[in-house]
């Protein structure tokens, strides 16, 4: 009896923070659906600080901060959105909208960007991995098994083709990793990094753009954006989509 009283609340004490997280996301998506968004993207924010990432979430986050009128922000959640789940039509025609309201550069993905993003960063580590796997596998068993050995060179022939097509598509995904939403509403860039330098001639990016981060000197980023200018923000200024 004590034993099982000891698992039940070993079990309870695992069943808190699960009970904890769908009252913060019912509270965040009642508010939301009442109109108070500035409840809601509170609440989604502290939903995401207690358990993680999460593509539906940081969804809902940035049409929270949308209805806000929060665009840059709005674009930097849709962005880490759209990171763990590329392609979602949803996510990015939002992001899209956003960007236009925000009057900041809309995204065009390249066009392999629909086969990279077929899976997440994850999805082909995950394959990437599995395919490694088997083509071992291959090896081993052709040695141990000549007399198949046909098969298993085709085998691991195609498992080598999806392991190259897993490491080319992580090194293409690997882009956004630097990509930074501009969030301050005064943002400036400079020619050093430094609190009095001179702005940067030519290059004024917008609340809710979206720039390269190349280096940091300083507690300032050099960045770039998509139409090859650079200069120096100041990091609070901005916000990294991948953290």
């Amino acid at each position: 009896m004590k034993r099982i009283l000891f698992y039940l609340i070993i079990a309870g004490a695992l069943a808190l923070p699960l009970v904890a997280r769908a009252a913060t996301l019912d509270e965040a998506n009642a508010a939301f659906a009442s109109g108070k968004y500035a409840q809601s993207s509170s609440a989604y924010e502290s939903v995401l600080a207690a358990s993680g990432y999460s593509a539906p979430v940081l969804y809902d986050l940035g049409n929270s901060y949308f209805r806000e009128g929060k665009y840059p922000q709005a674009i930097l959640a849709y962005k880490r959105a759209l990171w763990l789940a590329p392609n979602d039509e949803d996510i990015l025609a939002n992001l899209k909208l956003a960007q236009q309201q925000a009057g900041a550069a809309v995204d065009h993905a390249p066009g392999l960007a629909t086969v990279t993003g077929a899976l997440s960063v994850n999805g082909w580590a995950w394959l990437g991995g599995a395919a490694w796997t088997l083509l071992c596998v291959c090896v081993l068993l052709r040695a141990l098994w000549p007399a198949r050995s046909g098969w298993l060179v085709t085998g691991a022939v195609l498992c080598g083709f999806v392991l190259v097509d897993a490491v080319a598509a992580i090194a293409l995904s690997s882009g956004p990793m630097r990509d930074a939403v501009v969030l301050d509403k005064n943002p400036q860039a400079l020619i050093s990094p430094y609190a009095g330098a001179s702005p940067q001639a030519g290059f004024s990016p917008v609340p809710g753009a979206t720039v390269k981060m190349e280096k940091a000197y300083n507690g300032f980023l050099l960045v770039a954006d998509g139409a090859g200018h650079a200069g120096w923000m100041a990091s609070n200024q901005i916000e990294p989509v991948v953290k």
